[in-house]
């Protein structure tokens, strides 16, 4: 069952949600063109599972929040 509820924010809060959305959809396609490029041979199983499954949560609507720059880019070096 599934749970709809309306939640109300602030119009600039909810646009720079969208924003950081787009930033992420775009950040992941580039990500994809470089992992797409290179040899996927050279790249473990378990790192492709786990970027697929990021790729899945962001298209489900979960997603990560970044304070900074450089959070975001600590963050992908992890994956």
């Amino acid at each position: 069952m599934v749970n709809n509820k309306v939640i109300t924010i602030p119009e600039r809060e909810y646009q720079s949600i969208t924003q950081h959305q787009i930033f992420l959809e775009k950040e992941l396609a580039f990500l994809r063109k470089i992992v797409l490029g290179t040899e996927e041979d050279f790249i473990r199983p378990a790192i492709l599972r786990r970027w697929e499954r990021i790729s899945h949560a962001l298209d489900q609507g979960k997603g990560y929040s970044f304070a900074s720059v450089k959070e975001m880019k600590n963050w992908l070096k992890k994956i």
